[in-house]
């Protein structure tokens, strides 16, 4: 019963590595949201937009060159000024109004620029505009937000009558969930609001009662996250225990969704693959991770104009996902070979001949290296291993890299993000061990013919996630 404990205590462990990790997500992108919400509020012959634009770190870093026209690296309040009205009437043309069919024009009122603390040190910035328009007393409105369509983020529109006009009916509520994005809701599993557009009809009468929006109690966007490692950008601690603590919050986030641990993972099983091969898998993974950190800091910084980084996750995505397909084809292709070539041996059918009294007349030794599937992990399934696996880089990494780049720190950014890959390398060679582990138990306990399926069902798994992570690339781009 021992034995059978352990058998399925490691199967357990080869499909929580295997199977769970590849079903979540990998990375959010809430340092590279631009967030955007709308206020309609209608009064006789009048309406209004209260709106706001919430840009996270990253845009808020590409954004701020346009705005210090001087080039001191201070965005002055005159700066500010300038910025938000010329932008306000770039975001009034985008704001598609119109009342029993015809457009409206929206006037802008006041403009104003608010820079905020996000993470690692950096500003978050936020436009709050309002606009004003003549409108009957009666009709039915048609409101669409056209600004940033290429950027991600939440998006929220609202509408109430005051002042003795009524809603008859309205496609949106009259309350705003993220007390106008300056709190978002905490459950991880509700995703981001992407409400564009508004049917509204109004007339006279007596409007319902509005409850208040929520206060402000956070900055944080959806999807944000490893705050406290893009905090240590901004120096403070002593630096052996900064890169200390880069390493372990690597090692977490390794452990976290996606990091190629379902791929690495189920390429050493099913490759029949050894410690030190987990090791140089492990290493692949996080070299690959940081140049793609450093990659995009690049384009980043380099952007003469606003760019969204974020829509090249998409292709990363389908890229990672093809390359592991071609990974788990091509072990499936081999192993299936080997599967049939072992069936067909006698001698493979069963497994070794055990006496009553329970002893391996063969050998524990014999046994094991029979039922071993051979290695066939080659450099070049190393690499591509290490592109499924680490092309998707973390956007807290590029926030320290961005954050340390505008302290004049780099060479302290550099270091906190290979401390933090470093973290990430050691992560994934403990899952690897594990798995490793976790099969060769497996091995020593069942028989031939079904140690001889765990390859070809890593294989499988693997080809199964590269097929879901290329669909759902291919769906984002």
């Amino acid at each position: 019963m021992a034995a059978v404990r352990r058998v399925l205590t490691a199967l357990g462990v080869v499909g929580a590595i295997l199977v769970l990790p590849g079903i979540a997500s990998a990375h959010p992108l809430g340092n590279f949201t631009v967030n955007l919400y709308a206020g309609i509020r209608l009064a006789p012959g009048e309406l209004r937009v209260d709106h706001v634009v919430d840009m996270a770190e990253i845009p808020t870093v590409q954004v701020a060159p346009e705005i210090d026209v001087d080039d001191d690296g201070i965005l002055s309040d005159a700066e500010r000024s300038a910025w938000a009205l010329s932008t306000a009437h770039e975001l009034a043309a985008n704001l598609i109004l119109t009342v029993d069919g015809e457009r409206i024009a929206l006037d802008v009122v006041s403009a104003a620029v608010h820079l905020r603390p996000g993470q690692g040190g950096l500003d978050v910035l936020r436009v709050e505009s309002t606009f004003a328009a003549s409108v009957g007393e009666a009709g039915d409105l048609r409101f669409r937000d056209d600004n940033f369509a290429d950027r991600v983020g939440w998006r929220e529109v609202t509408a109430v009558g005051t002042d003795g006009t009524a809603l008859v009916r309205s496609s949106v509520p009259v309350r705003s969930v993220t007390g106008r994005l300056l709190d978002y809701p905490r459950d991880p599993l509700s995703g981001p609001l992407d409400v564009r557009e508004a049917a509204v009809a109004f007339e006279p009468g007596v409007p319902a009662p509005a409850a208040q929006d929520g206060g402000p109690s956070s900055a944080e966007r959806p999807g944000a996250t490893d705050g406290a490692f893009a905090e240590l950008a901004g120096g403070g601690s002593p630096m052996l225990l900064a890169l200390a603590l880069a390493f372990a919050f690597g090692a977490l986030h390794a452990l976290g969704p996606g990091h190629g641990k379902t791929l690495m993972a189920a390429y050493l099983v099913g490759a029949g693959g050894r410690a030190r091969q987990a090791v140089a898998v492990g290493g692949a993974v996080a070299v690959m991770h940081t140049a793609s950190v450093l990659a995009l800091g690049l384009v980043v910084l380099g952007a003469t104009e606003l760019f969204a980084p974020e829509r090249v996750y998409p292709w990363l995505g389908l890229g990672s996902g093809l390359i592991a397909f071609g990974l788990g084809a091509g072990l499936l292709v081999s192993r299936l070979g080997a599967w049939g070539t072992r069936a067909d041996r006698p001698g493979d059918r069963d497994a070794d001949p055990v006496d009553p009294d329970g002893h391996d007349h063969h050998g524990h030794a014999h046994r094991h290296a029979d039922v071993m599937p051979e290695g066939i992990l080659s450099r070049r399934g190393i690499a591509a291993l290490a592109v499924a696996g680490g092309i998707l880089p973390s956007p807290t990494a590029l926030v320290v890299l961005l954050a340390t780049t505008a302290l004049d720190r780099l060479a302290y950014g550099l270091g906190l993000i290979a401390a933090f890959s470093l973290g990430l390398a050691a992560a994934l060679v403990v899952v690897g061990v594990v798995a490793l582990r976790a099969r060769d138990m497996v091995f020593r306990r069942m028989s031939r013919r079904f140690t001889s399926a765990v390859p070809v069902l890593s294989a499988s798994a693997i080809a199964v996630v590269g097929i879901v992570l290329a669909v759902r690339g291919l769906a984002e781009i």
